[in-house]
C-alpha cells in the first residue's frame, strides 16, 4: 500500500511525480478575466443567452446564485477536510491497491475508494500530487452510501444532501443550455446524465510546483462537471492554445463541459481541456461531480442539430466502447473520439 499523500508530504519532490519537461506547467500563467461569471437568478431569455455564448466561447464558465445553499457547500468542504486528516487506520478500508479508479464500472455506481500518492498517467511515466476520495452519488440506495465513510459522523448526511442539490444545479444548467441549442427540455436529462460520480480531490502543498502537477490537461470523458474548489490551482487550454487560469469564485460552482458533448451537439458547443496545478505553501480540496451516460448509452449527434447543410460529424457508440478508448489512448486530447469521426 503506497503512504497518502495527505500522512507525508515530503520537504522535496519524489522522483515518480516528477512530470517530464515538455509536460510541465508554465510558471506564469495569467487568470482569466473574462471567464464568463453566470448569475443563474437572471431573466430566462438572458440567461440562455449568456451560457450559450460561454459554451460556445469556453466550453467552461462559473455559476453564482445557483440554489445550492452556501451553509451546505461550506459543510461538504469541512467533512471532506476532516476525511482527509483522519488518521491512517481510519482510512485504511478504503484504500485502492491499483492506484487508480476503475470508470469502467457499470453505472458509475461503485463503492467509496481512496486513491492515494495519485494516479499514474496511462504511460506510466509520472504521478499526479494528490489523494483522491472517489464514490457513486446517484441514485442515493442504501447500499451505496452504506459504503461511504462512517467518519466524520456527518458525512453520510452532509454529502447526501450536496449530491441532490449539485444534481438539481446541473439539471437546472442542462435544460439551460437545450434551449439555448434547441433541444427538448430534459434531452441531457433522460439518459444521458443517469449517473454522479463524487471525486473528492486533496492536494497538499508540493515542494516543486514547477516541477508537479496535480493533474495533467484532458478532456472530462463525460457530458457535464460541476467544481467545487476553494483556491487557485485549476486552468483551461483556451481557443489559442494558451493557459489560462480559473480564479476562485466565493461560492461559485465552476461548469466544465465533457468530451462527450462535443458529440451530443455535433461540435455547435465543445467541451473544455483543463489541469491542475500545485501549490508550494498552501494545501487544497476540490469537489468535483461527474454527470455521465450509462456505458450502454449509445452517444449520436442530437437529431435537431442535423441538416444536408450540417451533417452527422460521429458515427454512434456506446459510452462503454469509448469509455476504453479514453482510457487506452492520450495521444492527444480529443484522441478517444478519433475512431467514431466521419
Amino acid at each position: 500500500m503506497s503512504t497518502p499523500l495527505t500522512l507525508s508530504s515530503p520537504n522535496h519532490l519524489p522522483q515518480n511525480f516528477v512530470v517530464p519537461l515538455k509536460k510541465r506547467p508554465e510558471k506564469e500563467v495569467p487568470l482569466g478575466k473574462d471567464i464568463p461569471i453566470i448569475d443563474i437568478g437572471q431573466p430566462e431569455d438572458f440567461l440562455v443567452e449568456q451560457i450559450s455564448k460561454a459554451c460556445r466561447d469556453f466550453g467552461l464558465f462559473q455559476v453564482v446564485n445557483h440554489g445550492v445553499p452556501e451553509n451546505l457547500m461550506a459543510e461538504a468542504m469541512k467533512v471532506l477536510k476532516e476525511f482527509f486528516a483522519l488518521p491512517a487506520e481510519e482510512k485504511a478500508m478504503f484504500y485502492d491497491e491499483d492506484g487508480k479508479p476503475n470508470v469502467l464500472v457499470p453505472n458509475y455506481s461503485q463503492k467509496a475508494k481512496l486513491y492515494t500518492d495519485g494516479n499514474k498517467t496511462s504511460e506510466g511515466e509520472f504521478n499526479f500530487w494528490r489523494d483522491s476520495l472517489a464514490h457513486g452519488c446517484h441514485p442515493l440506495d442504501e447500499e451505496l452510501v452504506n459504503s461511504w465513510p462512517d467518519k466524520p459522523a456527518t458525512y453520510k448526511e452532509v454529502i447526501g444532501e450536496y449530491a441532490v442539490e449539485v444534481r438539481n444545479l446541473a439539471k437546472k444548467v442542462l435544460d439551460i443550455i437545450c434551449r439555448g441549442l434547441g433541444l427538448p427540455l430534459g434531452y441531457f436529462i433522460k439518459e444521458l446524465i443517469q449517473n454522479q460520480l463524487m471525486f473528492s480531490n486533496y492536494y497538499p502543498p508540493c515542494p516543486e510546483p514547477s516541477s508537479a502537477l496535480g493533474v495533467a490537461g484532458h478532456y472530462d470523458s463525460n457530458i457535464i462537471t460541476l467544481v467545487q474548489q476553494d483556491l487557485y490551482a485549476l486552468q483551461f487550454l483556451n481557443k489559442d492554445g494558451q493557459w489560462i487560469g480559473v480564479e476562485p469564485i466565493s461560492n461559485a460552482f465552476i461548469v466544465i463541459l465533457g468530451l462527450t458533448f462535443n458529440v451530443i451537439t455535433n461540435n455547435v458547443m465543445e467541451g473544455a481541456v483543463h489541469r491542475v496545478v500545485t501549490n508550494q505553501t498552501h494545501d487544497r480540496l476540490s469537489i468535483v461531480t461527474f454527470f455521465t451516460p450509462a456505458n450502454s448509452t449509445t452517444i449520436v449527434p442530437a437529431k435537431q442539430l442535423l441538416s444536408e447543410k450540417q451533417p452527422p460529424l460521429y458515427r454512434p457508440y456506446t459510452y462503454l466502447e469509448y469509455l476504453g478508448n479514453y482510457l487506452g489512448d492520450d495521444s492527444d486530447y480529443d484522441a478517444a473520439l478519433k475512431p467514431y469521426k466521419i
